[in-house]
């Protein structure tokens, strides 16, 4: 089968995470033969590749057909949310998370908008739709109302570089709490900044609150926490440098009220990190018993869950333990296998 993968590579996040290493595992594959249609092809090594050219969407409508009838592939997998308005072959897309549906007011306006006409339309074109956790598909059957039979529930899965020992320990006072992401209203992280303020108040120790990501938008709230409480900020880190950044963590934590996954839980606990989530979303599913699991807006609870990790040895062992457990589940072999079966299926509807 051959299958052309476009995949958005040049900006840092969830989406470009996952279309890079599935590509990766695809093209170890003996059954299948992939290009991949990309903006950034020096990021798949190896691999054959089409050079996209111009801002989406205008690229993804205007340009990705042309390519496709010269291309001639068995399906056409678009990982991040779009496709164009016609392709000439089987059309497979990974709509990541509703976020945008659920909490409008944490989005810019151009923004909304754009997820709105081109990703929702993009679903309803697809000959399948990829939901990256049982909650995600809920979300695309309950708000979009998509057919539950057309949707395939495929997870991410977790890179080897995160499975190996821990590299030298960041420059960082210890112990350090950390959390990864972009910077914005629905990550929660103002409540992060305020729980360890809280954390500091009771304990007699040093305790380091380490966030590494790229400022987002609507990020206010976390701005005015910050004034008050002294936050390591590391930026965008390196992905080489992410897995010893995690293992050395005393814990990882992520207070998101909505994530369509929650990848940088899952290469936490593969570091050995001891997790911390919010009960909401898909976290709870992709977290399942390796984590503690508080409300995403509750700042006292936060606050006990981060103490009780800190504090309790045994316990901080118990979760490192399961979330290294939890996620060998994770494996991007075994995410491409079931992409493979997607596209399967995706092929003999035309």
């Amino acid at each position: 089968m051959r299958v052309a993968l476009h995949v958005v590579a040049g900006s840092r996040g969830g989406p470009r995470t996952y279309g890079v290493a599935l590509a990766l595992a695809l093209a170890g594959r003996d059954d299948l033969d992939l290009v991949v249609l990309t903006d950034q092809p020096s990021a798949f090594p190896g691999i054959e590749t089409v050079l996209l050219k111009g801002p989406r969407p205008l690229a993804d409508h205007w340009g990705v057909p042309g390519i496709l009838r010269r291309l001639k592939p068995d399906v056409y997998h678009n990982t991040k949310n779009a496709l164009p308005l016609r392709t000439p072959c089987p059309a497979v897309v990974t709509l990541h998370d509703l976020a945008y549906h659920h909490f409008p007011e944490t989005w810019g306006p151009c923004s909304g908008l754009s997820l709105t006409w081109h990703h929702e339309p993009a679903a309803r074109r697809a000959d399948r739709v990829i939901a990256v956790s049982e909650h995600a598909k809920r979300d695309m059957i309950e708000v979009l109302g998509l057919p539950a039979d057309g949707i395939d529930v495929i997870h991410h899965g977790v890179a080897p570089a995160f499975r190996e020992p821990a590299g030298e320990a960041p420059d960082l006072p210890t112990p350090y709490v950390l959390s990864v992401g972009t910077i914005q209203a629905r990550k929660n992280l103002d409540v992060l900044v305020r729980a360890v303020a809280r954390v500091r108040e009771r304990r007699t120790g040093p305790i380091t609150l380490a966030i590494a990501g790229r400022r987002g938008w609507k990020t206010e709230a976390f701005d005015a926490a910050c004034r008050t409480t002294p936050v390591s900020m590391l930026g965008l880190v390196p992905d080489e440098k992410l897995p010893a950044l995690y293992a050395h963590a005393a814990l990882f934590v992520q207070p998101s009220s909505y994530e369509g996954f929650g990848l940088t839980a899952v290469e936490a606990m593969a570091c050995g990190a001891p997790v911390v989530a919010a009960d909401a979303g898909s976290l709870p599913e992709v977290v399942d018993r390796a984590g503690l699991l508080v409300a995403p807006r509750d700042v006292e609870g936060l606050a006990d869950a981060i103490e009780r990790v800190l504090d309790h040895p045994a316990e901080r062992e118990r979760l490192r333990q399961a979330g290294l457990e939890r996620a060998g589940h994770f494996t991007w072999e075994r995410s491409a296998a079931d992409h493979m079966e997607c596209y399967r299926k995706a092929a003999s509807k035309r």
